[in-house]
């Protein structure tokens, strides 16, 4: 059984990725679209509180396949990274809390 969340539209070279937002933030969803775009050209709408439909138009020489696969990855990327600063948020305050209090009692 395959799932796949996008579509690809052979004939006008685009693929058209359905993003669940419950799964993946809006944030995520700007940072992956941004990890492509050296690659192609994107399109995010939709719905942010229903589902996210991101469009994805290759500039030159790339597959269109291969491009709807590297952004599920890069969701699953950034939502890992973001998910893991969100886990040391507090931790990375009190290194800089720290790193001042120490720079100001000089």
């Amino acid at each position: 059984m395959a799932l796949e969340n996008f579509e690809i539209n052979k004939t006008e070279n685009y693929a058209l990725v359905s993003v669940n937002p419950k799964i993946y933030s809006l944030g995520v969803v700007f940072a992956a679209s941004y990890a492509l775009l050296e690659k192609a050209f994107v399109v995010i709408d939709g719905d942010p509180a229903d589902q996210i439909i991101v469009s994805i138009r290759p500039k030159s020489g790339n597959g269109i396949e291969g491009l709807a696969n590297e952004f599920n990855e890069q969701l699953i990327n950034f939502a890992v990274n973001f998910d893991q600063s969100e886990k040391t948020k507090n931790i990375r305050e009190e290194f800089i809390k720290q790193a001042f209090m120490g720079h100001s009692c000089e």
